[in-house]
């Protein structure tokens, strides 16, 4: 397995473990916390004129990959409570 890889798999199952419980209780203030932090990722990642390489690149990869399916997640559950 290589660094990107390894990198991908610790971080992505640990940043959603890190929100399971915020989105049990809160799925929409988890949400709106989520959207956040990824637009903030957002942009620095498209702000990398100095160049972070490949270690920089594929932690803050994963850190987004992670916060994603956390939004996912979040719009699961509130589009599933709209329709109880």
């Amino acid at each position: 397995m290589n660094f990107v890889e390894e990198v991908t798999k610790d971080i992505v199952p640990n940043t959603f473990t890190a929100f399971a419980e915020q989105i049990e209780s809160d799925p929409k203030g988890t949400l709106q916390h989520v959207e956040g932090v990824l637009k903030s990722l957002y942009v620095r990642y498209g702000n990398d004129w100095t160049g972070r390489g490949i270690v920089g690149d594929s932690t803050q990869e994963a850190a987004i990959a992670g916060l994603e399916a956390v939004r996912v997640e979040c719009l699961t559950r509130i589009e599933n409570g709209k329709k109880q």
